[in-house]
């Protein structure tokens, strides 16, 4: 599923009863459409290529044996189930040339969607081509935040966040007892409310928020809530 050539590869696990299915009823594709089938998962990964910023909800579909409507004759299509239950792709005569015609057309929309919100970002918004921030996982269960960083990969990504303070407040706060630090080469110049400081040390208050130790100009050590940070430089 992930592989660029869509007419390779292996295709999604096929299963009978709805995934996710929000009742007892309407289980099956019969139940659905009116026509035998089955439904399959596409991730919200898919396609892959995909920059690590853009993320899909994890959609369900159904493969459908159903007549032709003009001719009659036997094929299969593929439909949204969570959605408009529209058709996606082309039907086919064969149920794995309908599940690649749908992933097919899929993949350009997504590419499509990736590609009008990088360009809104820079050209609309007037901001970076991706989100500056990333929040990753170490295996020593430890938050690690990237700001603006020259690492090319994170370990355990887990989210982007346009500034420091909204991934304190989405992300670190909510996790009140784990470890958390910045990654060595993020910028160490914090920009707060009240000014400039260097930044000395990262821990969390008696609330369990995350804050940082910075040293003023003047020589005076004062420590901030992370979601009281506007940027760092």
């Amino acid at each position: 599923m992930t592989a660029p050539d869509l007419n390779a590869g292996e295709l999604p696990h096929l299963t009978t009863d709805r995934p996710r299915h929000r009742s007892a009823t309407h289980r099956t594709t019969r139940e659905l459409f009116g026509h035998d089938g089955k439904f399959f998962t596409v991730p919200g990964t898919f396609p892959g290529g995909l920059p690590d910023h853009i993320g899909f909800t994890p959609a369900v579909y159904a493969v459908l044996h159903a007549p032709d409507p003009a001719t009659g004759e036997s094929e299969f299509i593929v439909r949204d189930v969570d959605g408009q239950r529209l058709t996606l792709g082309s039907p086919a005569p064969d149920q794995t040339a309908a599940i690649r015609s749908a992933l097919s057309a899929l993949a350009e929309d997504r590419q499509a969607h990736t590609q009008r919100v990088e360009h809104n970002r820079v050209h609309v918004l007037g901001l970076a081509p991706t989100p500056p921030v990333r929040i990753g996982h170490t295996e020593a269960d430890t938050c690690v935040v990237h700001v603006r960083c020259s690492c090319p990969q994170v370990e355990g990504l887990a989210a982007h966040y346009e500034h420091v303070s909204l991934a304190a407040d989405g992300w670190l706060d909510e996790a009140s007892t784990t470890l958390w630090k910045f990654c060595p080469t993020s910028p160490t110049q914090v920009i707060t409310y009240s000014g400039t400081a260097r930044l000395t040390s990262t821990s969390r208050n008696d609330k369990g928020q995350a804050v940082v130790q910075v040293q003023q100009t003047d020589g005076r050590h004062e420590v901030i809530a992370l979601t009281r940070v506007s940027d760092m430089t």
